[in-house]
């Protein structure tokens, strides 16, 4: 989710437009969770809608894992370029400071709120009591289906995984180094043929494969692992992190992108996909009607999901690749623009899509996916707003932030 880096040349401009696209997706994955019946977690709900549990089902095996593998991609890249001490430093900043400040001050204001309107015309704890109530859950382990009465993340979960990722990374390129008599760099290498990026894409999907079927095999598919203010992810996810944030890695360092040689064939890879697609929801049926006992259901069926499920994450990312290096590789106003706030646009757009959502609720009867587009539609160019100011005052919206945590919580007594 870190800017991208200004190259000499404008090849990687791509990687924009992924980021882009990956964002824009996101808001419309919460933009239709109001009106899904696979969100036990969610604030509001407002009827259920089948294109709406497809939307969550298709768009939750990809989003985050291409987050992963530009993060992935452009960590050696930072960590050649600054060292250790300056390429944490600065993740612990971008990254570490918006977190803290999400678990320890947001949050809490935004589950307070919510406590205050389900209870309204009764008696509520004060604001610090209920602060104070919400941090002895700290280190709380918790595991399995993601309710509304748990303490969890929010949203903000993917920056202190990403934390963990960037700390075990620089801790894994220390050791390489070491064990190579170097302490130094880690270059990048001679750019990697066609076949040769096939064979990695093999290799990283066999092994993803068994992975994730192991992991299915233990937890059912949607469950969560929680340790309370520290920690968030889905157990079986966490598989395809890991592949896509180490593919991002040998991407650069084989320079999967220096020259025209990857992806070819396109009329290739978008049938594939599709049909992915389609296997995906036929054999994914009663996994997606069982999410608290997918994990009993037949191995055969949890090794086929786990295959075409890795399968269609991996041809999605080729294919999200392929078509930004072909067709919006080159300079955009709007797409820089758009690329420069996708972060913040990620961190406060849910605030939008949760209100718009509750408002909607006055209109009873009125079609899911037209409220959830009225949604997106309207949250986007608000949270891009927002974090224009964000990106353009970060010192003033921390203090503005501080000052109305310390306000209420001084108040609300």
């Amino acid at each position: 989710m870190s800017r991208t880096i200004n190259l000499d040349t404008n090849r990687l401009l791509f990687f924009d437009l992924m980021r882009n696209l990956a964002m824009l997706l996101v808001v419309l994955y919460h933009a239709v969770a109001a009106y899904s019946t696979f969100t036990p977690h969610w604030t509001v709900h407002d009827g259920s809608s089948a294109a709406a549990d497809m939307i969550r089902h298709l768009l939750n095996v990809f989003i985050m894992p291409v987050f992963f593998f530009i993060a992935g991609y452009f960590a050696l890249l930072s960590l050649n370029r600054q060292g250790a001490w300056l390429f944490l430093q600065g993740k612990l900043k971008r990254v570490g400071i918006p977190w803290l400040l999400a678990v320890f001050m947001i949050i809490p204001l935004v589950r307070y709120g919510g406590e205050l309107k389900a209870n309204a015309g009764h008696s509520i704890l004060p604001f610090w009591h209920y602060w104070i109530t919400y941090l002895k859950h700290f280190g709380t382990f918790q595991i399995g289906l993601w309710t509304p009465g748990q303490t969890h993340q929010m949203h903000f979960w993917f920056l202190s995984l990403l934390l963990v990722f960037f700390a075990v990374f620089v801790l894994g390129h220390s050791v390489i180094m070491k064990r190579c008599g170097s302490s130094a760099r880690f270059p990048a290498g001679e750019a990697a043929a066609h076949v040769s990026i096939l064979k990695a894409l093999f290799v990283a999907a066999v092994l993803t494969t068994l992975g994730y079927f192991m992991v299915s095999f233990l937890t059912p598919d949607l469950s969560w692992i929680m340790v309370d203010l520290l920690l968030q992810f889905q157990p079986a996810s966490l598989i395809l992190y890991i592949t896509c944030f180490a593919l991002g890695v040998i991407a650069y360092y084989r320079q999967w992108f220096s020259g025209a040689e990857f992806p070819r064939r396109l009329v290739v890879w978008v049938p594939i996909g599709l049909l992915l697609t389609a296997g995906f929801f036929i054999i994914g049926q009663d996994i997606f009607n069982h999410p608290a006992a997918s994990h009993r259901l037949s191995p055969l069926l949890l090794l086929a999901f786990s295959f075409i499920r890795t399968l269609l994450c991996l041809t999605v990312l080729v294919i999200l690749v392929a078509y930004s290096r072909r067709y919006w590789n080159c300079p955009s106003g709007f797409n820089q623009a758009l690329a420069a706030n996708s972060y913040y646009i990620y961190l406060v757009h849910i605030f939008f899509v949760t209100v718009l959502q509750d408002i909607l609720m006055i209109w009873p009867g009125g079609p899911a996916m037209v409220k959830a587009s009225i949604v997106f539609l309207v949250a986007l160019p608000l949270s891009y707003g927002v974090s224009r100011l964000i990106n353009r005052f970060p010192r003033g919206f921390v203090i503005f932030l501080c000052a109305l945590f310390a306000f209420i919580l001084i108040a609300k007594r």
